[in-house]
């Protein structure tokens, strides 16, 4: 491969001494403006040969297995922008339950919401609430979750300290 590219640069690298040379022989004027036009028609070609003698089948796989990988790359990015999203969403929801048990005056001592990640975006799944509360306080609870995060009270988790 290295050889290929020496021939090509020297290839390249010859045409444009010999196009200075000649140009700089003839004096200025039409001659010099046609001879110009050819030396420059003379360097696209010689820049260009490498693309004739291209592998078509080898170029579209090397394309194809870019592609691929640019692909997993990105997958690869999307996952971890989902579990950077789902972490936000487990801090907010929790969050929400700490605020909403203080109104109803219940004093929790550890809240862990799990968040289900599959389908098109994360979204809380259940809550693990250790806390004191009267059965009124914890059916209040329990229906502000299903309401405003979507958690049934059957995946609701109560816990005594």
């Amino acid at each position: 491969m290295s050889e290929a590219v020496r021939q090509y640069l020297l290839s390249v690298v010859a045409m444009a001494m010999l196009a200075g040379v000649l140009l700089a022989l003839v004096p200025k004027g039409a001659v010099h403006r046609s001879l110009s036009f050819l030396c420059g028609l003379a360097m696209i070609l010689v820049a260009m040969g490498p693309l004739a003698r291209v592998d078509v089948d080898a170029l579209a796989q090397a394309m194809s297995r870019a592609k691929m990988q640019a692909e997993e790359a990105a997958w690869g990015v999307t996952i971890d922008n989902t579990q950077w999203v789902a972490d936000i969403i487990k801090q907010d929801a929790e969050a929400y339950i700490w605020d909403r048990a203080e109104e109803l005056d219940i004093r929790p001592k550890a809240v862990e919401v799990t968040v289900a990640v599959g389908g098109t975006y994360p979204y809380p799944y259940s809550a693990d609430i250790t806390a004191v509360a009267a059965p009124t306080q914890q059916k209040q609870l329990e229906r502000v979750l299903e309401a405003e995060l979507a958690i049934p009270a059957e995946r609701q988790e109560w816990h005594e300290p």
